[in-house]
């Protein structure tokens, strides 16, 4: 009977021991696709924003208007932008970060 008790706690925590590494896979799986589509973000507003200065002459003023004229797709709930230009013929600044 003792045996029976002590194969059963090694068996259940085996299985704890799986599920916790399972579950701190995924994290980390779901963090490393966070951080790739926050940077993807960035370089589709820096391939805008260059886009726009050899076809207008300028940078554009916000990411609103590249997301209006030049197709950028930013999902607001999953992504915060910072845009900082500092004169129409400089490259902004250009963040991207995770909310």
């Amino acid at each position: 009977m003792v045996k029976n008790l002590k194969n059963y706690i090694i068996s259940i925590a085996v299985f704890i021991g799986v599920v916790g590494s399972f579950v701190y896979a995924i994290n980390g799986i779901s963090q490393r696709t966070d951080q790739e589509g926050a940077a993807a973000l960035q370089q589709a507003i820096q391939r805008a924003s260059v886009q726009c200065y050899a076809i207008e002459g300028r940078y554009p003023a916000s990411v609103d208007y590249l997301v209006e004229n030049y197709g950028v797709q930013v999902d607001t709930d999953k992504y915060a932008v910072f845009y900082e230009g500092f004169a129409s013929n400089i490259m902004p600044d250009i963040t991207v970060s995770r909310v």
